[in-house]
């Protein structure tokens, strides 16, 4: 109601008022108290393919906080910090160690010192355990390391993953828990999707908004990206639909394709190559379903420099030259490993419209049809040198999504993870 309408009102009752007080013989006169009208609630969203796509104007950048510096359980953060999920029932998040271990840690208010020492700290809610109970050798007896985790429906899932499966071996990924880390019953190592595929969906996880469940087929998404060997998994971004309790009863989950880009169509360019939207040397932090909007939001990093595949030099001048055992050289002052390099890389978001991806689930289009329709470069206020995103996590009622940037809190023998945060109004 409009003020001015509202005062209207206001007048009119006060006159009621008085007639009737004149006319009952009162000799007091009551005056009504008005109380302003409670704001309305959110109407439910009844056709989700009409919401406004993201924008990056849309996310407000609000700060930084650190991971704990000292251990609990016998283990700390040195890096680690990926990957992280948020658990709504207690405004925190989990977040992995190096080793795969994880915590649970509290969420302080982020702000934006020029020292990174100054930052707020995070504390320990819940100390270090292994969240697959020693199921992680399902996977894999060696090689094998935590990929993905989410908080859904009060239990806590994760992904496994060999990173280098040069034999596309790996046959199970996902797992569940109770979100009590010190309670036993991490369930068993389960596949997800086809067999021979897990490289395309055992990483990074993600809830869908409720108004985009039945549309995409199912309340919670799954997807791997750019990981050796590159022909076992997805030239690009991927995400799959899947129910994730459904791990309880089966041992092969079904999985709804969303979007992804197998080694025979690769949309987004060639892996020996370097653009803005792919190239060998991308990595996937993770993913966001940002509700209220038909957005889904990949984070990670991509190269925009040359592709070389060798062994890294901080040496200009040595370029495409060969060492002494006759090894090709790449300039890349940030590593000196062999492998793909595509200097300088930079902080990257790829923005997917799931109007896009509803056509996908509904059998209309190819999942590897798909591209997104932005990618956008950004910067964080504190430099690391591999510009790497080791976590995404978001928290759908409070619109904020956390970031975890890797190695970027350094001390004098190891460095953590910070945790950026951001805002969606």
């Amino acid at each position: 109601m409009h003020a001015h309408a509202a005062s209207r009102a206001g007048v009119a009752l006060l006159l009621v008022a008085f007639v009737l007080a004149v006319w009952l013989g009162a000799t007091t006169l009551s005056i009504p108290v008005l109380t302003q009208a409670a704001p309305p609630r959110v109407q439910p969203i009844r056709d989700p393919t009409l919401l406004p796509r993201l924008s990056f104007d849309d996310l407000n950048y609000l700060g930084a906080f650190r991971l704990p510096a000292d251990t609990a359980g016998g283990e700390g953060f040195a890096y680690g910090g990926g990957p992280i999920a948020f658990n709504p029932s207690r405004n925190s998040l989990f977040a992995a160690a190096r080793n795969g271990r994880i915590a649970e840690i509290s969420i302080p208010a982020p702000t934006t010192p020029a020292d990174v020492k100054a930052l707020p700290s995070a504390e320990y809610l819940q100390p270090f355990h292994d969240p697959t109970e020693g199921r992680i050798k399902d996977v894999a007896t060696q090689g094998a390391g935590l990929a993905g985790l989410l908080v859904h429906q009060g239990r806590l899932y994760g992904t496994g993953l060999i990173y280098y499966d040069a034999s596309n071996t790996q046959t199970v990924s996902h797992f569940s828990r109770p979100i009590d880390l010190s309670e036993k019953g991490a369930g068993p190592m389960r596949r997800v999707w086809q067999k021979g595929k897990t490289g395309f969906v055992a990483g990074y996880l993600a809830s869908v908004p409720p108004e985009w469940q039945s549309k995409l087929g199912g309340p919670a998404i799954t997807g791997q990206c750019c990981v050796p060997i590159v022909t076992r998994t997805s030239w690009g971004p991927a995400a799959f639909a899947w129910k994730p309790s459904d791990l309880a009863d089966s041992d092969e989950v079904n999985a709804v394709p969303l979007v992804y880009y197998p080694a025979d169509h690769p949309t987004l360019g060639p892996w020996s190559g370097s653009n803005p939207t792919y190239g060998g040397t991308i990595e996937m932090g993770g993913v966001a379903l940002i509700n209220r909007t038909r957005t889904a939001l990949f984070i990670g990093r991509n190269g925009t420099g040359p592709y070389c595949y060798g062994i890294g030099t901080g040496n200009r001048a040595l370029d495409n030259t060969a060492n002494a055992k006759g090894e090709k050289l790449c300039y890349d002052p940030t590593t000196s490993d062999k492998g793909q390099h595509a200097y300088p890389y930079r902080y990257q978001m790829w923005a997917y419209d799931l109007n896009d991806w509803t056509e996908v689930a509904a059998g209309r289009r190819d999942p590897w049809s798909v591209k997104p329709y932005a990618v956008w470069p950004f910067e964080l206020p504190t430099p690391e040198a591999s510009v790497r995103i080791v976590g995404v996590a978001y928290d759908a009622e409070r619109r904020r999504l956390f970031v975890s940037q890797r190695g970027a809190d350094r001390d004098t023998y190891s460095s953590r993870a910070l945790i950026h945060v951001f805002h969606i109004p």
